[in-house]
Order: structure tokens, then C-alpha cells, then sequence
């Protein structure tokens, strides 16, 4: 019998299940997503990702008798699903309380989709990936720093300038802030200055509107994001890099000693001819 409920255990927590509940979750959320409320079909697919929640409660408590909570909790993946779980429990009151509506439990419904991050298990090289992210993002901090004070002060300069002229883009300083933002990812950034440019009242502000978003546009879209952007991209590919510089290295060391092992037999030839 203990080897009966071992065996069912190892089954309930094998990955191929657990990844078949997550697509089943996800689906019975979308479906959820689609359907009326109080119909039929949102009906079997609220209890169908009410029995997805269960599941991956009975999951991590089967996880956490065989591992211990130490050893369960040293698992990133654990810890996510954790988290996952501990703001799906509000679900279970759905059916006691009827709270489907909450704004809330929609959102924490929505919380329980990032479960799919799961999935990125079966991508290759994984952990290499995450460890070029990390440290791509750690070496784009300066970056960012340097961008958010050009958009600070890009904003606030617009909103002293413009905004009279254009109060629904500048007409506060956090307002401005997310303009800028806008403008910096050169999305349609023209329309803001040929909007200003037709409320002007002469040539010379015209001009000056367009230079400064021009200004604009070049150190914080084209400088600034290129330059992130580089950086970004240089410390992904520095694990390649990486490998093809040692290698360089190498065989420039054996190149070195091939030339002093030639050097000192042409020595020795003219020794002996001596």
C-alpha cells in the first residue's frame, strides 16, 4: 500500500503533469475570460481552474513532506509556485462567498497565468540565459540612471515651455515625464511639435519647438536608447565573447612559445657553425 500512494505521489508531481495542469489552467482561464458570467460554460470552467488550484496545492505539500521546507524553499521554481499559490487561495472562497467579481480575484485569477513561466524549462541553456540577462541588466543601470534624468529634465523643460500649448502632453511635470518617455522610443514623436507648432502664435517659437524636440529625439531616442540598447546586447554575447577571447589568448601564448622554441634553435645552429 506505502508503495501504491509512493507511486501516485511521484506521478502527481512529475513535470509532464504539472506542465498538462498549467496548459489546462491557462485554457480553463481563457475560456473563463470569454464566457458570460454565470453561463454554463463559466461555470465548468470556474470549477475547472478551482480544481487546478487544488492540485497545485496538493503538489507543494506533497513537495514540501518529501524535501522539507528547506529544501523545497531552495528551489527558485518552488518558491515562485509558492507565491503563485498563496495568491490563488482567495478562488476557493468563490464558490462560499460569490466574489467573482472583485476586481481582486480577477487579478489574482491573472496572477496564476505568469504559472506558464514554467514552461521555459524546456528552452536550452536556461540558466545561461538568465545569468546573461542579469548581469546585461546590471550592466545597463548606468544607462537607464542617465536616461531618466535626461527625461526629467527633457519634462520638465517642456512642461516650463509648452505647457500652455499643450496641456493634455505637458500640463504637469509627471504628465510630461511619460511624453518624454514616449517621444525617446521615436514612436510618432512628430506629432507632438506639429501639434505645439499649430497653437504657436509666431515663426520664431515654431522653430525653437521643433529644435527642441529634435534635441530630444537625438540624445534620448537615437543616443541614449542605441547606446542601452549596445550595452544590452554586448553583455548577452559576453559568455561568447568570453570563450573566443581565452581562446585568442591561447593560441597567441603557443604562437609566443613556437617563436622562442625557433629562436633558440636558429641559436643553436650558429653556435655550432661558430
Amino acid at each position: 500500500m506505502g508503495n501504491i500512494l509512493q507511486k501516485i505521489k511521484n506521478v502527481w508531481i512529475a513535470e509532464t503533469v504539472v506542465f498538462s495542469v498549467i496548459v489546462i489552467n491557462t485554457a480553463a482561464l481563457l475560456a473563463h475570460s470569454m464566457c458570460s458570467e454565470g453561463s454554463i460554460s463559466a461555470k465548468i470552467s470556474g470549477n475547472v481552474d478551482i480544481a487546478c488550484v487544488v492540485y497545485f496545492i496538493i503538489e507543494a505539500a506533497i513537495k514540501i513532506k518529501q524535501a522539507g521546507m528547506r529544501g523545497y524553499w531552495h528551489s527558485y521554481w518552488n518558491r515562485f509556485d509558492f507565491t503563485i499559490i498563496l495568491f490563488s487561495l482567495p478562488v476557493l472562497l468563490e464558490p462560499v462567498m460569490g466574489i467573482q467579481g472583485f476586481a481582486t480575484v480577477l487579478v489574482l485569477r491573472l496572477g496564476r497565468l505568469f504559472r506558464l513561466f514554467r514552461l521555459m524549462i524546456f528552452i536550452p541553456d536556461l540558466n545561461r540565459i538568465f545569468s546573461g540577462v542579469a548581469r546585461a541588466l546590471r550592466a545597463s543601470i548606468g544607462v537607464f540612471v542617465a536616461l531618466m534624468i535626461f527625461n526629467v529634465i527633457f519634462a520638465i523643460g517642456a512642461t516650463i515651455l509648452f505647457g500652455h500649448h499643450a496641456p493634455e502632453h505637458f500640463g504637469n511635470p509627471f504628465l510630461s515625464i511619460y511624453t518624454t518617455f514616449k517621444i525617446f522610443t521615436l514612436e510618432g514623436w512628430y506629432d507632438i511639435p506639429d501639434l505645439i507648432a499649430r497653437r504657436a502664435e509666431s515663426d520664431v517659437l515654431i522653430f525653437l519647438v521643433r529644435l527642441y524636440f529634435v534635441i530630444v529625439v537625438i540624445v534620448g531616442g537615437i543616443l541614449g536608447l542605441s547606446i542601452a540598447n549596445a550595452v544590452f546586447v554586448d553583455q548577452m554575447t559576453l559568455d561568447n565573447t568570453a570563450e573566443l577571447e581565452s581562446r585568442v589568448e591561447m593560441l597567441t601564448r603557443e604562437v609566443k612559445e613556437l617563436k622562442g622554441m625557433l629562436g633558440a634553435h636558429i641559436e643553436t645552429k650558429k653556435a655550432k657553425r661558430k
